[in-house]
């Protein structure tokens, strides 16, 4: 089956953006561009599920989408780069969700690293568990990157079980995990698996069993890899063979990585000039650390960047003009800096 369901999906954040950042910020949340301002954008506008989940996806892939919604006439190019859903979009967009709902355990933001390795893992044990129980040894790896077979020998000599009594854990485990996993469609995963006796389906085979778009597939793919991994997290006791599968890799993602030097260059007290100056970057590069910092941490104290008046006022602008426009807020909050409301926002921007 083609796959055109990313388009809804890019309708769909291109409508939460609501006219305030061009298209191609849908773009880079939807490729996991790991920067201040895409990661800022995904917590603002409350599209934390769908980072990083087309990373494949072009600049000219997704130029070609929009191309298609124009001449459906879903989109209208107001500014250059500047798009707004039409009604018949709109509408468009409504009929397609009520038909094929979004995935309601996407979680990109959280899990997009974690999930592709957990993936990795999880397929090979499965099928070398599988084989085990066989005694066959003539087969093709389902997973071919050296890391993963060194994960897997390695799980092997530290778990020393029987083969039978792994096998066991293994399918009992990942029962479990999956029926304590909620809106979910388990067999999509389950067709995917290989054993001793079957082979399992690529993405676009899965697609074609389930008769789903292949970028529906794909999400919800994801949301049940990120629905397992939360369940997993939540309660390692009684899955410590899971648990396992997900021992030693990346954490989830939560900053980029120059954002955690200035927050280092914070804690032993250098100001935001200092620590511009001492790293050679401009002092806005460093205020977007700040705000990327505070939506990454919710226990983030903005009391020394920004008073508790100036808050309030912000606050209450965002209540009047009902946007997340800076533009706009800084018309009724003149004495803010741009700053100072990028960072209230990061912090009272869901409750708001």
């Amino acid at each position: 089956m083609f796959g055109c369901y990313k388009k809804y999906v890019i309708l769909y954040c291109l409508q939460r953006i609501a006219d305030e950042r061009t298209i191609y910020s849908v773009f880079h949340l939807l490729n996991g561009k790991k920067s201040s301002q895409t990661i800022q954008d995904a917590f603002l506008f409350q599209l934390t599920p769908f980072f990083r989940v087309y990373p494949a996806m072009t600049r000219q892939q997704f130029d070609q989408h929009l191309a298609e919604m124009r001449k459906e006439k879903w989109i209208l190019e107001y500014e250059p780069s500047q798009y707004r859903l039409t009604d018949q979009g709109i509408d468009t967009l409504k009929e397609q969700l009520t038909k094929q709902p979004l995935p309601q355990n996407l979680n990109g933001w959280k899990f997009h690293q974690l999930s592709v390795v957990f993936w990795e893992r999880l397929s090979l044990l499965v099928q070398v568990v599988s084989n085990l129980m066989s005694n066959n040894l003539s087969y093709l790896p389902i997973q071919r990157k050296k890391e993963t077979h060194v994960w897997l020998k390695q799980f092997l000599q530290e778990t020393k079980m029987d083969r039978h009594i792994l096998a066991q854990k293994v399918y009992d485990e990942l029962v479990d995990c999956l029926e304590n996993s909620s809106n979910i469609r388990p067999q999509l995963l389950i067709s995917r698996l290989t054993g001793t006796d079957a082979i399992g389906l690529t993405k676009e085979q899965a697609a074609v069993r389930f008769s789903m778009d292949q970028d529906y597939f794909d999400l919800h793919f994801q949301s049940i890899l990120h629905s397992m991994l939360a369940v997993i997290k939540e309660k390692p006791v009684p899955f410590p063979l899971l648990n396992k599968v997900i021992q030693y890799t990346e954490t989830e993602f939560t900053m980029t990585h120059s954002a955690q030097k200035t927050e280092e260059l914070l804690q032993n007290g250098f100001t935001l000039e200092e620590i511009a100056l001492y790293r050679k970057l401009k002092k806005n590069t460093i205020e977007d650390h700040v705000v990327e910092l505070a939506l990454s941490k919710p226990q983030f104290e903005i009391e020394s960047f920004v008073s508790a008046d100036i808050v309030d006022d912000i606050l209450e602008a965002v209540k009047k003009v009902n946007t997340k426009q800076l533009k706009h807020i800084k018309s009724i909050v003149p004495h803010a800096q741009y700053f100072e409301i990028r960072l209230v926002l990061a912090v009272y921007g869901d409750a708001q």
